[in-house]
């Protein structure tokens, strides 16, 4: 089989998978044990399983999948890899509550108006204790902000940081305040200024490539929430713009017409509107729209939307 560039050897029994912004990045260990960092969207759950077999993996073998957080994009293969591997499934034990109370609003689903499925947790994971893979040691360490029970790996033996959504590439995901709280933004600058006091060399972050310069990133980030704390309009520009973009990740094509009527109807839309633009919907979408599209993120086409990026 041809190799998949998607798919990256960090050791012998590590291995990185770099997949798009709707499907989160993952990674797949094949030693001890045979465990799975997130994994992935619902709707491309055969993608996903895919990939991990050309790392040697197969679904029935996993014995542990670790989850970043409970975001759609991170937990999609949780509930199908669980029923057919009978595997373990640990996040934060934040995260662990309310997928135990089977809160959508929490977890964003209902928020965001996203496919995903409930499943168990068999371990909440508690900030800074250490989990074993492959003979190396990983630290846990709760990084709230983007989300309530996000967490981050760190391995102070390599420096390697699996950042989850908390480190991008100059970037990080969306901050949702009406569902983390107005205190998000603070809680993120938070995480990121823990996460800079470690000696971190590599980040395999939640989406996007393998970042080499670990503490750049960091800093680029640390940049970019301080001028969202000392500016909230730029946040709200920033949620409007990422979920228009996942939404048409998510459910195809719209015309501008479709695409209005299902964000002027969601929960998240009209909430974002009157928290950050005054409450003008239509000027909220038409000028976030038409800036995705000036900078080729939104392409129309026989009038219909789509979103360029890779899912």
């Amino acid at each position: 089989m041809e190799h998949d560039p998607r798919i990256q050897p960090v050791n012998d029994g590590l291995f990185f998978i770099q997949r798009g912004w709707l499907n989160a990045n993952h990674l797949v260990c094949t030693g001890s044990p045979r465990a799975l960092i997130d994994t992935a969207y619902v709707r491309d759950i055969s993608d996903t399983e895919a990939l991990i077999a050309q790392c040697g993996l197969a679904i029935e073998d996993v014995e542990l999948i670790l989850s970043t957080h409970a975001h759609c994009d991170h937990i999609g293969g949780n509930a199908d890899f669980q029923r057919r591997s009978g595997c373990q499934i640990a996040m934060h034990e934040v995260d662990r509550h309310f997928i135990e109370q089977r809160n959508g609003w929490a977890t964003w689903w209902r928020y965001y108006q996203q496919d995903a499925e409930f499943f168990p947790v068999h371990q909440g994971l508690g900030d800074g204790e250490f989990i074993e893979l492959d003979g190396l040691a990983w630290q846990v360490l709760h990084t709230p902000g983007h989300g309530m029970g996000q967490i981050a790996l760190f391995a102070p033996d390599t420096g390697w940081l699996i950042s989850a959504d908390t480190v991008w590439d100059h970037d990080f995901g969306v901050l949702t305040t009406r569902i983390e709280g107005l205190d998000a933004p603070l809680r993120m600058q938070g995480s990121l200024a823990r996460l800079a006091r470690l000696r971190v060399s590599t980040v395999f972050p939640g989406h996007g490539p393998v970042i080499p310069d670990g503490p750049a990133a960091i800093a680029a980030c640390q940049a970019r929430i301080a001028a969202f704390i000392a500016d909230p309009l730029r946040m709200g520009r920033d949620q409007v713009r990422k979920i228009m973009l996942y939404t048409l990740m998510m459910r195809g094509p719209h015309t501008r017409g479709e695409l209005w009527e299902r964000l002027s109807r969601s929960p998240w839309f009209p909430e974002a509107a009157a928290l950050y633009f005054g409450g003008r919907q239509e000027q909220t979408f038409a000028e976030n729209l038409e800036y995705l599209r000036e900078k080729g993120l939104v392409k129309e086409e026989e009038g219909r939307l789509a979103c360029t990026l890779p899912a």
